[in-house]
């Protein structure tokens, strides 16, 4: 039972990451062509991507919680703290990331 829940806890992040690109595909005719996603860049067109580029976010989320879990199944039952801290870093960087999905296109809906 517990390692059944564990299992869709920690793919729940790439479930999240594909209703994200579902919606990124869906949501183009909505959105402007260029949208701000590199923030650290300095203001102006550096900032924008284009709507391929912004894939980049269900990207990261996909490669680390694939790259989290992969670690998480080589450990040790017995090293159960490190798979838990595993799966937390996962879900609190999806997390982080949906929200700033979801921030930068509410900005444009």
């Amino acid at each position: 039972m517990f390692n059944k829940l564990h299992l869709w806890i920690g793919l729940s992040p790439l479930i999240l990451s594909l209703g994200i690109t579902v919606t990124i595909v869906t949501a183009l005719k909505f959105l402007p062509p260029r949208l701000p996603l590199f923030y650290s860049l300095p203001w102006g067109d550096g900032q924008l991507a284009t709507h391929q580029q912004f894939l980049i976010i269900p990207a990261s989320i996909s490669l680390i919680t694939l790259l989290n879990l992969i670690i998480s199944w080589q450990l040790h039952p017995s090293q159960s703290f490190f798979k838990k801290a595993l799966l937390l870093s996962s879900i609190i960087v999806s997390f982080i990331l949906t929200i700033t999905f979801i921030k930068i296109v509410l900005n444009f809906v």
